[in-house]
Order: structure tokens, then sequence, then C-alpha cells
């Protein structure tokens, strides 16, 4: 998704958020009679995930709302203007609608059980002209006008949502980008608690600092002393240029959740070193968010660590600060260390600690490998491994190296070239192109082929296409990549034949443990028939229509192909 960027004083961005549901978006002017925004949901509102938070490759778009552990609840929508969107997808947002208001502003409903009747028929229809589950239709304003307050949907847990609730994003129409949707809500979102520190971890610059003799990252364990204050344990020396990053949350008042922190600030000795402000960002800065938290961290412990400190290659707008946030600890003396933690509400925490500036021989760094800095095109060729890492799409300047391991045919039959072991986990801004030479070519189904990455004993199937003896895919991270082959096609499994009658709904359970799912066609008595796909539990349904399908007896068939083509059919008679 293309949009772009909005910049603005931090005065003018707080005056914005405070007024957006009383003003008019055009220029961000306030305009007399604008509609104020009411609640999506008449029940109590609590939050179950914050905007901003982190997520794997992404920061959190919108809010959460809690739906009290269940579905099925009345979604309105919150100013009025008319659906512009209507999305449904097995994964990601699931059925979603999305509102466009006359101030400018759209407002997206995420993980919906269903729409109201109208839009809902709609829908069904659309999906049997273009005979596809997932849809994405775009509306004009005369289509489906909404009023404040008209009931679009019932919120659910479709899509990649994990437990029933309500996914609630404001956007700005012309561009796409997210804003806070919790400044709305502010009085209704009861908080008095504050978000807490939980580690530290510190940086040495490479080359230009020094922690302890190391240049190695270290934690700064918290722990309670006698009198039960948290203190920073053990207090580190350190010299030259030194980088911060916390692990931190925030919580919330009546509810046993874990949120984001909104807005974090690093001082030394007083003077503000580092300042970030996650209150809106654009889809096409996202996944910044790999280099706004060490990657590695996440990747391998799954422990986010937010750093206080920017990479060259890192462009998200949500810095408030000057400089990049290394300090030079260059005099023998303490330094006294804040951060400043704030949520939404305004709830803040200071935690204080110290670090000791001595002075020591800082280590010289001796990188090998093909340096690619991060604002240069990249290509390298060699070993029947070709990889282009366009500029901006490296946080930081890396060197280029790889491990090759040739695998005997007798011991991995499904590897077909070596496997590259590529630097140690590197996460890129965009795809970037990436093929591999296959050894041992012979098989006649070309499209069986692909790329795959194996990480910590785990393979995760990449695809691509194949050219001239080459694999040809796009990677979105380095790490270890082979070429692999899927010759095994999907499974079906039906779920519960014996009930389909007097349910009135066909199940299965489908699974592909190589390529993964790709499509699916089903027909009843050679008419199309609409299938839906429940991605996070394989689950594939067919519920009884009355408009389209005929009661009692019906001939079925389901044909599920996985990504390189292999297909599974399965043939019935049903009774409705």
């Amino acid at each position: 998704m293309q949009v772009n960027n909005i910049k603005c004083h931090s005065k003018t961005l707080l005056y914005i958020t405070l007024f957006f549901c009383v003003t008019s978006v055009s220029g961000f002017l306030p305009t007399a009679g604008a509609q104020s925004c009411i609640a999506p949901m008449d029940i109590p509102l609590y939050l179950s995930g914050g905007f901003g938070e982190l997520r794997n490759n992404h920061f959190h778009s919108g809010i959460d709302f809690k739906t009290q552990g269940k579905t099925g609840i009345p979604v309105k929508s919150v100013k009025g203007g008319y659906v512009s969107r209507i999305f449904v997808s097995p994964w990601g947002y699931g059925r979603a609608l999305y509102i466009d208001h006359p101030d400018g502003t759209t407002t997206v409903y995420g993980h919906l059980e269903r729409f109201n009747d109208a839009i809902e028929s709609f829908t069904l229809d659309s999906q049997y002209i273009k005979q596809s589950f997932k849809v994405d239709l775009y509306l004009s304003a005369k289509q489906f006008p909404v009023k404040q307050g008209t009931v679009i949907a019932y919120s659910g847990n479709t899509g990649g949502s994990s437990a029933p609730h309500l996914h609630f994003e404001l956007r700005k129409t012309s561009t796409q980008e997210v804003q806070d949707p919790l400044m709305l809500y502010k009085k209704m979102v009861q908080d008095v608690r504050p978000p807490q520190i939980q580690s530290i971890m510190v940086y040495p610059k490479e080359g230009q600092g020094v922690i302890g003799g190391k240049s190695a990252k270290q934690i700064i364990s918290l722990k309670k002393n006698q009198k039960g204050k948290v203190v920073p344990s053990p207090t580190l020396q350190v010299w030259g240029k030194i980088g911060f990053a916390i692990k931190a949350y925030d919580y919330m008042s009546g509810t046993k959740n874990i949120y984001g922190v909104k807005d974090i600030t690093l001082k030394v000795d007083g003077n503000m070193i580092f300042r970030s402000l996650i209150d809106h960002f654009s889809f096409e800065e996202t996944r910044y968010l790999n280099s706004f938290i060490d990657w590695k961290e996440w990747v391998y412990r799954k422990s986010f660590y937010m750093k206080s400190f920017i990479e060259p290659g890192n462009k998200l707008n949500i810095y408030r600060s000057k400089g990049d946030g290394f300090f030079d600890f260059n005099e023998e003396r303490d330094y006294l260390l804040s951060y400043l933690l704030k949520d939404s509400h305004g709830n803040t925490s200071v935690f204080d600690f110290t670090v000791q500036g001595k002075k020591q021989t800082i280590p010289t760094v001796h990188p090998s490998g093909t340096f690619f800095p991060c604002d240069q095109d990249n290509v390298y060729e060699k070993d029947g491994l070709t990889l282009t890492v366009p500029r901006g799409n490296l946080y930081t300047d890396v060197y280029f190296s790889y491990d090759k391991t040739v695998y005997h045919a007798a011991y991995s039959p499904l590897y077909n070239s070596p496997l590259y072991k590529i630097n140690e986990n590197i996460p890129l801004h965009t795809p970037c192109p990436l093929s591999i030479a296959v050894i041992d070519d012979r098989l006649a189904q070309k499209e069986k082929y692909g790329l795959i990455s194996v990480q910590r004993g785990k393979e995760q199937w990449i695809g691509g296409d194949y050219r001239e003896g080459k694999i040809y895919a796009t990677v979105k991270e380095l790490s270890s990549f082979t070429v692999a082959i899927d010759t095994t096609p999907p499974l079906i499994r039906a779920l519960k034949p014996e009930s389909w009658s007097n349910n009135k709904k066909i199940s299965f359970r489908v699974i592909d443990s190589s390529s993964g799912i790709a499509s699916w066609t089903a027909s009843l008595n050679d008419e199309f028939a609409l299938f839906e796909l429940d991605g996070k539990n394989n689950h594939l349904y067919c519920t009884f229509d009355a408009r389209r399908m005929k009661p009692g007896k019906n001939i079925l068939q389901l044909i599920v192909r996985d990504a390189c083509g292999n297909e599974t059919t399965f043939n019935d008679t049903i009774y409705w």
C-alpha cells in the first residue's frame, strides 16, 4: 500500500488528535456543527490491545476492544458516512468494513463475525459473482450510506484474531495514515496505571564504544532492594558512544492485559537525548518496527527491546528528538540516566539509573565479508546464489557473508541445492530478489520447486519461479535458504459428516505441510458453492444457502490445491 508521510509540529499534532472527532480534516480546521464520535459497541469499553503496539514485523494499526469473551455483539458506525470498502479474507482482518466520513477520516472495523443483513447479502452476491470467498470490494457513497449509530456488523473472531474482539482503526482518508483512536475514547476507557520498565539493554557503538572492556551488548537487570525499591544491577562501566534500549509494558485499569508504551524519553544528566512518540504512522513505515526493536532479541527470545537510538536506515516518523540517540561518555564520573514512560492518559513513570564513565580501550573492529552500505544498491553473485538488496532495505550497514553446506541426496532427498546460511538473521524493509541454482535438476514439473528458509530447525516455504535452472523468489529477511520440492497434495478430512444434514453445514479440515493451501473450488451439482476458510484453524466449510442451494440430495465436489499445484479432490453425496 502506497501512502504519503505527514510531518507536522508536535503541538499541531496534539491539537489535531484532541479535536479529531469534532473537526473537519480538510486542512484540519474546526467547523461548526461537526459530529462527535460515539462508542462502537454498547458495552463497557476495555482494551485488549493498544495503538502502535509491537507485533511481528509491524506496529498495531488500531486498538482492540474486548467483547466480553464472546462474538455477535452489535457494532455501530461511530459517525455518519458511507461504507467505502468491504474486505473478506481467511487471514489478517478477516471480515472488515471501512467507513468514510465527511470530515476526511475513515474508520475500520475488523475481525467481524458477519455484516448487517444488507451488507452481508451484497457481499455474498459478490462472492458468487467472483466465485471467490476472498473479496476486496470498493464502493461508492450511494451504495451503503450509514448514520451515526447504525448497526453495520457484529463482533467476531475472524481472520488472524486469536480471541474474540473488535479491531478499530482511525485513518486519514486521503493518505490512509493511521492515528491513535484511543484519543477519541479517553473518557470512556478508564486508566490510572502508568507504564513500567522491565529491563535495560546497553549497546556500545561498533568501533566507537565499550562496556566493561567488551564490545558486546549487555543487559542491566532490575531487582528490588531491601526497601522494596527497584534498582539496576550491576552498574556498568562505559566509555565512548553508547546506546540504550528498554523492555517495558503499559497497564490499564480493570484488566490484566499488558500493552505497548506510547511515549518514551531518555535523559542523561537531565538533558533529553532521545524521544519516541507513537501516535500516528503510515503503512509504508510499519515494517521499520524491525529497526525500532532489537530484532534478534525478538526472533530468538521473543522479547521486545525498544531501542533508544536510531539506525541510519530507519525512516520512522515517530522520533521527537535531535540526533541518533547515542551518547558519548567521555568523562570518568557517574552519569545519571532517566527513562520517562507515558501512556495515552498521561500516566507517567520515571526510572533513574547510573552508569560509570571509565576510560578503557575500545576494541578494534575487523569485519569480514562484502560490505553492504544501507544507502546504496547491493548485489552479490557467486556459487549459484544471487542476492540483490536495493538501497533503503537495510537499516544499517552490514557485511554480507554466508556458509554453504551441500547435503547428500540420501540425507535430504527433498533439498535440491546447497543450504546457504546468510549472515545471522537480518531483516529487510521490502522483499528483495534472491535466486539459487538447482542441482540434480531432473524434476519434469518445475512448478514443484521452491525456495525455503531454514531457521532453528524449522522450514518455511517461500516459493518462487523456475527459470533456466534457477529458482527466483523474494525474501523479507536474510537467514538460511535452499531449494526444496513439494509433490505432496493437501490433506482433506471431513469433520463430523454425520451432522452435516442436521446442522446445514459441511465442514472439513484442510492441511498442507509444505507450500501451504493456495486455493480451493467447490461445487454442488456442478454449480459453484461458496466454501469459507478459517485460516488459523484450517477449517473449510459451507453453510446451506436457501437462495442458491436445493434441499435434499446434492453431489459435492471439493478440490483443494497447494502453492505448487498439487491438489486433492473430495467427492460425496450429501443431503441438506
